[in-house]
């Protein structure tokens, strides 16, 4: 796994396509980048992965990553996107990103990065998902395994809930961001689903020492 690297730039446009040069832990217009790392899966390929927390007193929406990973010699090698995790994002949370560099050829001359977060604001948010319990271990295959149970407090059905593990090794710094469905995916109002977030990457389940887990509906 490669070292971690420092992220150069953050820029943070709005829709009004404002935007600002930015560094780990600051933020502009309700953005705040709390981590980015560049990490290599077992597969080879390389992620971008980070936590943003929303800075405003308003819920956002449809928060998107925007990677360009560069040379040593600081030209652009290419272009990645991906949505954030954790959408709508209310006022104070975190959501953790995962941007994909599904391209190999690169893999040998990224040496920097920056990243560009665009976001809109919320007019509503229908995510009230609470985690109730959670355990976790590492199979003699090399595999760790998250699980626990979910229940939605809304009034509504809450469709398509998903859970996020942002992993961690000793020191604290980002690894891995891995997911999973609920059991049911689709929990009925008031009710209660399992999960189990299966880890596959044999690289990151022998460093794992903690992990933060996040929720999320459609």
């Amino acid at each position: 796994m490669l070292g971690n690297l420092c992220c150069l730039i953050l820029s943070v446009a709005v829709i009004f396509s404002y935007s600002v040069a930015l560094t780990n832990e600051q933020s502009v217009f309700g953005l705040k980048l709390v981590q980015t790392h560049l990490t290599q899966d077992h597969n080879k390929f390389h992620h971008i992965i980070g936590l943003a927390q929303n800075d405003l007193n308003m819920t956002l929406d449809k928060i998107f990553v925007h990677a360009i990973i560069l040379d040593e010699s600081n030209t652009i090698l290419g272009n990645y996107s991906s949505q954030v995790e954790v959408h709508p994002l209310n006022p104070s949370e975190e959501t953790p990103f995962d941007v994909l560099i599904y391209d190999k050829n690169y893999n040998s001359l990224i040496r920097n990065y920056t990243v560009d977060l665009t976001y809109e604001e919320a007019k509503t948010n229908k995510r009230d998902l609470e985690i109730l319990s959670t355990s976790s271990k590492l199979d003699v295959t090399g595999f760790y395994y998250i699980s626990g149970r979910i229940i939605n407090n809304l009034n509504i059905v809450s469709n398509s809930t998903t859970i996020i593990a942002a992993l961690n090794d000793k020191n604290g710094d980002l690894i891995g961001i891995w997911k999973a469905q609920s059991e049911p995916y689709n929990i009925p109002p008031f009710s209660t689903a399992s999960f189990t977030i299966p880890v596959t990457d044999r690289i990151q389940g022998p460093i794992i020492n903690n992990y933060t887990l996040y929720s999320n509906n459609s």
